[in-house]
């Protein structure tokens, strides 16, 4: 799969699934870690329509990704709902905080939930893709300014939640991790710094050296290069407006 071409346009518009560092959603997703690694397939951050005549349409009808397929041929789709499926049906190791600690529990869940409204600040910038500035329209323009800020707004709230905990959710790896790590890192693809999230540039560092992160990407995925860099063209968009 080209990780860097953009959305297949035509036809019918493709479902997006909702957690889009998932398949849409943002291109760097985690694989279950410890026994999960062996028995499922990563979950991958941002979603793109499979070409059509593909097999993925049979397994997802709406043509998203990701798609899990289990050995025993469960076949599920929607990131957020996979990694709460691998959760249930593969808990050893745990990646949700034990109920003896109520609010890091809290936290797991709700910071994976909230992972989706970073990646949606972020979406209107993958329009970029198909047109640059000069030929987009006033409102789509406009679209694309704002989502700048919003992912400003978006990098100050995660940047101080990692700096109370060794991750993001508690000081032990959750599922909060799984859903907003691809996130980031797929919007550094995309051309974005953390130079001014200092607390958030370590986080990801020390994510991805994880093992599970590691073997979770794309060929070809490079953390110091955008391909392309949708965040430079966004800020040449707002200079010029």
């Amino acid at each position: 799969m080209n990780h860097d071409a953009p959305p297949r346009r035509g036809g019918a518009a493709p479902r997006r699934d909702p957690g889009r560092a998932r398949a849409r959603r943002r291109r760097a997703a985690l694989p279950p870690p410890g026994r999960r690694a062996a028995r499922a397939r990563p979950v991958h951050p941002r979603c793109r329509p499979h070409p059509q005549g593909g097999r993925a349409p049979r397994r997802a009808p709406a043509g998203q990704a990701p798609v899990l397929v289990e050995p025993d041929g469960t076949v599920m789709n929607e990131s957020l709902a996979i990694l709460t499926y691998l959760e249930v049906r593969y808990p050893d190791p745990p990646l949700l905080p034990p109920l003896a600690e109520p609010g890091a529990l809290a936290r797991a869940l709700a910071f994976a939930q909230e992972s989706e409204a970073t990646a949606c600040a972020y979406d209107p910038l993958e329009s970029l893709f198909e047109a640059g500035p000069e030929a987009m329209s006033p409102d789509r323009r406009a679209a694309v300014l704002g989502a700048l800020s919003g992912v400003e707004r978006e990098l100050a709230l995660w940047d101080a939640r990692a700096q109370r905990t060794r991750f993001i959710a508690s000081d032990a790896f959750t599922l909060a991790d799984c859903a907003f790590y691809p996130v980031l890192a797929y919007m550094q693809r995309r051309g974005l710094s953390l130079a001014g999230v200092p607390a958030l540039d370590a986080y990801e560092r020390r994510v991805r050296s994880r093992p599970a992160a590691v073997a979770s990407y794309p060929e070809g995925w490079s953390h110091d290069r955008a391909r392309p860099d949708l965040f430079a063209a966004a800020r040449a968009l707002a200079a010029a407006t």
